[in-house]
């Protein structure tokens, strides 16, 4: 009787043991498990945190053909065709950001052997932020705005008189100021110290004043105060929508007339290369003299406001 207690003990100390053996086996490979994933966890922080540039950005082409031949409703035989590249790197590490964005617009209409603009954009913008708390930033920015090539005031060869140049005018803004973020949709960049500068290389536009630079000068410098509003929202995985409002008030003359420059973008990506596009952009600037037709029959010229809307649909592909 004995003896059979006995074996019977060493049987259960032995199954037990086995069992007690598998189950530290089963917790060492789990904890090796772990282990690795872990330290492919922080190879993979490490790596993101190296990680301190990023850049993304589109680049659209869209093109509108008409062709008549004896159609007895009218008409006109029309090609054109817009192209736009907007690029944006972004350097992000620890509390400090720098964000640049770059648009390079160029549209051509040819109708009836005619050929004039519809687009032409050089638009360059870059901020600097350092965090000093959870959604407000000391920040420095600097902007550039100009265009391509000369424009006119009618697309008629005979009776166009030309108005505008590269550089003629050519705008620019340096400022100081605070930046308050919200999860990087919307963007508020306010500077109650900045220099904006107009340029007009052409001395006919500097004669005639058009857009403040006189008295054979090519440069007009104002100081000021500046506001900067970025909203940006991704509508859904194919549609984004972004609106940009710039405001400036010339601390020296007329600082209640403000400029004004207000852009509405949206973005629709039907396919992989296929994408729909429409902007809206809003002009108002008291140096800006703009031909205009008074009450009484008679021509003058003044600040107005200026309004472009452009929208086509093309090839599209965003990086």
């Amino acid at each position: 009787m004995t003896q059979k207690f006995t074996i019977a003990g060493i049987l259960i100390f032995i199954f037990t043991s086995g069992m007690h053996a598998q189950t530290e086996a089963e917790t060492a490979k789990k904890m090796r498990e772990a282990a690795e994933a872990a330290a492919k966890k922080a190879a993979e922080l490490k790596k993101d945190s190296n990680k301190v540039w990023a850049v993304n950005g589109s680049f659209s082409i869209t093109a509108n053909s008409i062709m008549l031949q004896n159609w007895q409703a009218g008409g006109a035989n029309v090609l054109s065709g817009t192209s736009i590249l907007n690029v944006t790197p972004i350097y992000e590490k620890e509390r400090s950001s720098w964000v640049t964005n770059l648009v390079l617009a160029y549209g051509l209409n040819r109708q009836e052997g005619v050929v004039f603009k519809m687009d032409d954009r050089i638009d360059f913008q870059t901020n600097y932020n350092y965090k000093f708390a959870k959604r407000w930033n000391y920040s420095a920015l600097a902007s550039f705005r100009t265009q391509f090539a000369e424009g006119f005031d009618s697309p008629n060869p005979e009776t166009r008189q030309r108005i505008s140049d590269f550089m003629s005018p050519g705008y620019a803004v340096y400022g100081l100021g605070i930046t308050f973020k919200e999860k990087q949709k919307l963007i508020v960049y306010i500077s109650p110290f900045t220099i904006k500068q107009t340029f007009v290389r052409d001395p006919v536009f500097n004669a005639r004043g058009d857009y403040g630079v006189r008295d054979g000068k090519n440069m007009l410098t104002e100081g000021g105060g500046y506001i900067n509003i970025i909203y940006r929202e991704k509508l859904n995985e194919k549609i984004n929508f972004q609106t940009r409002l710039d405001l400036f008030s010339n601390y020296e003359e007329k600082p209640q007339n403000m400029d004004v420059n207000a852009e509405v973008l949206f973005f629709w990506k039907i396919t992989k290369f296929l994408s729909f596009n429409a902007a809206l952009n809003l002009i108002y600037d008291e140096n800006i003299n703009v031909p205009v037709e008074r009450p009484d029959g008679s021509l003058g010229s003044g600040p107005r406001l200026q309004l472009k809307s452009v929208m086509g649909a093309g090839f599209a592909y965003t990086f």
